[in-house]
């Protein structure tokens, strides 16, 4: 009866990703989010402008919004970019951090 048994090998492919991604840990996803936030940093980087008036300031603020959005969003080798480490920050101080437990004493 044992000699019937067929052993199964399984084979797990390693570095297989679920999408596409346009280069190591930057995809379709993680594209959206960095624009949402390229936006928000070009507004904040106009409102600035108009009260500072120079143009260096402007072009310093929009190419450091541009790096700093896809280095928020650029995943790492545990599937986490800095934005996921964030949001999971805040989520776990949102939570309830003190239990009080009341029993009886005898």
């Amino acid at each position: 009866m044992e000699d019937n048994k067929k052993e199964i090998m399984l084979y797990i492919p390693i570095g297989v990703k679920m999408e596409q991604e346009f280069f190591t840990g930057f995809g379709k996803k993680e594209l959206i989010r960095s624009i949402i936030i390229m936006g928000i940093s070009f507004i904040i980087s106009f409102l600035i402008y108009l009260f500072n008036t120079s143009q260096s300031v402007l072009v310093v603020s929009l190419l450091s919004s541009v790096f700093g959005s896809i280095m928020l969003c650029v995943k790492d080798t545990q599937n986490q970019s800095v934005l996921d480490y964030i949001i999971n920050i805040i989520n776990f101080y949102k939570e309830q951090q003190v239990y009080n437990y009341i029993g009886n004493i005898f």
